[in-house]
């Protein structure tokens, strides 16, 4: 029999994916090919039920701990049972999960996994192990902790060079410049130095954050690392908030309508075409957004005036309130 197939994924009549996977034979003798750690029966036209009943969990699942800003992804694999079971465990354990789904990103080079729980906080990988169980494999991983240092970095690094553009045009200023043009120089200068302050401690951080041991990036970190790098450089004026960028790329089926959702918001600052008022929260504007599948995407953004950027924050209508407290206390 073949040692690896391209196969097609259905969950019931729904096509989830096309891809390369092992094949393995049930004990029977019976054709059988593992999809994210699961040895499903192989049916005519070399094509997969994950929906079915029958299967067979591969001995030793591994589970990843990707760590963001604030944010905890645990990543595990089987069936929707080993999604429920894992959220068990974490919530008795003492570990709130925020939200959970099907990983719809790409995973750690060598494994691949079906669903993903986030946490709030950092969560320690001994924790995770402890309380998923013993039989379980951790796939080691820091390219997601990186991953978001380093767009945190080059989106800083990018506004901090808009900053310094600017105040030089703003100190050659005739000397005859009004009492308002040397206020706005003075309030660059504060934005300047106060950016220079969030690149030198994220400089830091970075390069306190132990190597991963594998030689490669997984294909996730590397679609986040260039995400990242191109958003810079088309949208310089919007910041990502919280982990919206890893929301993006992991929990999202399509990133269509969230490039749509950053296209829409005005260089000027104006009100987003589309967009309401959030209620209690001063400028700050909202909007729904696909994940490609239905519109539970929200998206919520502000422009702040002092620093001429947008920031954006991009979540779940199941956690809205959350989000919105969030919001509010940041200001």
């Amino acid at each position: 029999m073949r040692s690896e197939i391209d196969v097609d994924v259905f969950e019931g009549e729904r096509l989830v994916q096309r891809c390369a996977c092992t094949a393995q034979p049930f004990p029977d003798g019976r054709p059988g090919a593992i999809w994210r750690g699961v040895t499903y029966p192989l049916l005519p036209g070399d094509r997969i039920d994950v929906g079915a009943t029958q299967h067979r969990e591969v001995q030793g699942q591994p589970f990843a701990v990707v760590a963001g800003e604030g944010t905890t992804w645990i990543l595990v694999s089987g069936l929707a049972s080993a999604l429920t079971e894992a959220r068990d465990r974490l919530e008795a354990g003492g570990i709130r999960v925020a939200h959970s789904g099907r990983w719809l990103g790409d995973t750690p080079e060598g494994s691949s996994f079906d669903w993903f729980l986030r946490c709030e906080g950092v969560v320690e990988v001994g924790q995770v192990g402890e309380l998923l169980g013993a039989n379980r494999t951790v796939v080691q991983t820091a390219e997601g902790r990186l991953a978001v240092l380093e767009q945190h970095l080059l989106e800083m690094r990018a506004a901090l060079a808009r900053l310094a553009d600017e105040l030089v045009v703003a100190t050659r200023a005739p000397s005859t410049a009004s009492l308002l043009q040397e206020t706005r120089s003075a309030n660059h200068d504060a934005i300047l130095e106060a950016t220079r302050d969030r690149v030198r401690e994220l400089e830091t951080r970075l390069a306190a954050t132990p190597p991963n041991p594998a030689p490669a990036r997984s294909s996730t970190a590397r679609l986040q690392q260039e995400l990242g790098a191109v958003l810079v450089a088309l949208r310089p004026d919007v910041i990502l908030l919280r982990d919206s960028l890893q929301v993006a790329v992991g929990e999202f089926a399509s990133r269509t309508a969230f490039y749509r959702t950053l296209q829409e918001l005005p260089v000027s600052g104006a009100r987003p075409e589309g967009w309401k008022a959030l209620r209690g929260s001063e400028r700050w504007w909202e909007r729904h957004v696909s994940n490609g599948q239905d519109d539970s995407g929200r998206a919520y953004a502000r422009f702040d005036t002092r620093s001429r950027q947008w920031r954006l924050l991009l979540g779940w209508k199941g956690e809205q309130s959350r989000d919105i407290d969030w919001i509010r206390r940041e200001g």
